[in-house]
């Protein structure tokens, strides 16, 4: 029996983190595979090319943001607790990733989008795709519609 790899979830942790740090654009692959520490060819065994990889990344990304968006307002949990929890995680995110990198990061789902929706057609409808998720999930989370008219 062979071992399992875990290089495709390796693979998909460094595209966001690089990109998030950095860019789209100055991403490559082998700096990709670097951070992974895969090799070239495990790269193209899992994905068709950077593009498919990003795609992969935003997706496992909103995933992972829904889970905690998801806990944060749990219909258990009052309105306004949720309202400082959600504060609470952001700024303890946003800090530990300044200290981590110097500097806050932002949004990576904006600032992908603003470098790449002129670019990348398929990145940008995937973008609009997890905005429109997001939106969808506010409504939910505060019972609304208003939210979701604009």
């Amino acid at each position: 029996m062979g071992r399992t790899s875990d290089a495709k979830e390796r693979l998909i942790e460094a595209v966001i983190e690089l990109i998030w740090t950095g860019s789209y654009g100055s991403t490559s692959v082998d700096q990709i595979c670097e951070r992974a520490g895969v090799k070239k060819g495990s790269f193209y065994h899992f994905f068709e090319s950077k593009t498919e990889l990003a795609l992969t990344g935003i997706d496992h990304g909103w995933s992972e943001q829904k889970k905690k968006l998801d806990q944060i307002f749990s219909p258990t949990t009052p309105p306004l607790q949720r309202l400082i929890h959600c504060f609470r995680q952001c700024r303890e995110e946003q800090e530990a990733l300044k200290a981590k990198h110097g500097h806050v990061l932002g949004c990576p789902v904006h600032s992908l989008g603003a470098e790449i929706s002129t670019i990348d057609d398929r990145l940008r409808d995937k973008l609009q795709q997890i905005l429109g998720d997001h939106r969808r999930a506010k409504c939910q989370y505060f019972g609304t519609s208003s939210v979701c008219l604009q």
